[in-house]
Order: structure tokens, then sequence, then C-alpha cells
């Protein structure tokens, strides 16, 4: 479903409308933009329709409303993947991966990952 209310606040980033919250509720008083109180806020927050918005805004919404949501993966340092996998363990899990690394060491940690993706890709 569309999304179809907007606050006066998701106005004020599209240009050719103002810049701030007042001069949003100013122009919808003066225009006549179909308001009501946004639900779940306290105060006088309002949000518009947008069939009572100028076209050029209407243009804008639905544009930006079909354009997919943009989904990227930042960059993570290697050690920083380590750190965040460690600390997502439960402590007992923990306590087992430091003993085995202690007793085994780093490289055989790599050779049995190498071991590992060896199965997988038979």
């Amino acid at each position: 479903m569309a999304k179809v209310w907007y606050s006066s606040k998701e106005l004020t980033a599209i240009e050719g409308l103002p810049s701030t919250m007042q001069g949003i509720n100013r122009k919808a008083r003066v225009e006549g933009w179909k308001s009501r109180k946004r639900s779940g806020v306290q105060g006088k927050a309002i949000e518009y329709h947008i069939d009572s918005l100028p076209d050029f805004v209407k243009s804008y919404l639905i544009h930006v409303q079909e354009l997919p949501a943009a989904y990227t993966i930042t960059p993570v340092e290697p050690l920083q993947l380590w750190i965040s996998a460690f600390l997502r363990l439960k402590a007992e899990e923990q306590d087992a991966v430091m003993a085995w690394l202690m007793r085994n060491g780093v490289k055989e940690l790599v050779s049995f990952v190498e071991q590992q993706d060896s199965l997988d890709s038979k």
C-alpha cells in the first residue's frame, strides 16, 4: 500500500516547498490541503493527504515511492567482523573457542576452514 499521508517535516525536504514546518502549515492552510491530526503523536502534529498537494509534489512523492530501496553492505574490517562474531556467542561458546584456539592455534583454524570448504564444494 502506497503512503498517502505526509507530515510537515517530510514535506520540508522537497524542493519548491517552504523549508520550515511552519511554512508548510501556512501554505497548506492558504491552499486548503486536506489534513488530519497525526495519530500517535502528542501536540498539534498534522499530516497532509497526497491528493491535495501541488502536482509537482505529488509527482515527486510518487517517484520516490517507486524507487527500489537501496541495499548496501558497508565493508567491515576483518578484525571487527571477528570481534562481532565472537561477542554474539554465548559465554560457554566463547570459552570453547578460546580454548580451541589456545590449544590448536590460528594455523589449525585456517586448515580446518579449508577442509570444510573442500567438503562443501564436493
